[in-house]
């Protein structure tokens, strides 16, 4: 139905009596409700009495255009669906969509997954590969070295350099204000494209104090653009992205570090690498998704 413009009837001024009123000729109050009157009853009266004057009041054309107009645009409105009435759409029924084995369901644990992972900022390893590890860990954690040094070493050559897994870090420090000076060291050498070396020489070397120098240091040796590490560390500007990954290891419910999620199966503490391995032989199995 095509839809037409009408006057809104509320939006017209009231016709005021000077309106009307010709120069020399000032209207009495009367006049007031005079102008007022419907057209039929100007047509009936063709003088009026002006202070004892006869003159001859002649309604306006555009005063009958109007009424006119309005007449006839809300008797149309309202006359032609009864004259012209519309016509009956017939829609077409929909297609019956019976359940389907083919239509996957989503799985809560993989959405998990999926959180997590995309949160995560550190990757290395072949993207598609078909497991993830997912690391939360702290600089500052002894048993969280102890793990990159034994057990991380064993996963790269068996899994990682093979394609099967890839592996992720996510920043929880918790063990002091060193943790996080660590983490954010971590962070400006990632801005080189460093971030796993500097991972490995921070766990390395635990115990030497993560103080600005001796992380400078640990950069030096990396062979790092040393001014571009110090201008990052000294006004770190990331904090947020550091915030988020604490944020994202309280909702996962971590508790301690390290802690992992190897695809949507969690381990917490430093297990040995044969756990690992179980783990990713009985994914690859189908036991696990």
């Amino acid at each position: 139905m095509i839809e037409k413009d009408f006057v809104d009837v509320e939006q017209i001024e009231p016709v005021s009596s000077e309106s009307f009123v010709e120069p020399g000729h000032p209207a009495p109050a009367e006049a007031e409700a005079a102008i007022n009157l419907e057209a039929d009853e100007w047509a009936e009266d063709e003088t009026t009495d002006w202070g004892g004057e006869k003159e001859e009041l002649i309604p306006r054309s555009w005063v009958l255009l109007l009424v006119g107009l309005l007449v006839g645009g809300l008797g149309g409105f309202y006359l032609r669906p009864a004259l012209l009435p519309e016509p009956e759409l017939t829609l077409a029924p929909l297609a019956a969509v019976e359940a389907s084995d083919q239509i996957n369901l989503p799985d809560p644990h993989q959405a998990v997954m999926l959180a997590v992972v995309g949160g995560a900022r550190h990757f290395y390893g072949d993207p598609n590969a078909p497991i993830t590890i997912v690391e939360f860990g702290d600089f500052n954690c002894g048993y969280c070295g102890r793990w990159a040094r034994e057990v991380l070493p064993r996963i790269n050559e068996e899994f990682i350099d093979t394609g099967v897994v890839r592996m992720a870090y996510i920043h929880y420090p918790i063990l002091g204000a060193d943790s996080m000076t660590a983490a954010e060291a971590t962070e400006c050498a990632a801005e080189q494209d460093r971030f796993w070396d500097y991972h490995n020489a921070a766990y390395d070397h635990q115990g030497i104090g993560f103080t600005p120098e001796n992380l400078t240091k640990l950069a030096e040796a990396l062979e790092l653009d040393l001014a571009a590490f110090e201008a990052c560390l000294t006004n770190f500007s990331d904090r947020l992205s550091l915030e988020d990954d604490i944020r994202l290891a309280q909702i996962m419910g971590v508790r301690g570090t390290p802690a992992f999620l190897v695809n949507t199966v969690p381990l917490a503490g430093a297990h040995p690498f044969e756990d690992f391995q179980q783990i990713i032989e009985r994914t690859l199995a189908g036991e696990f998704q």
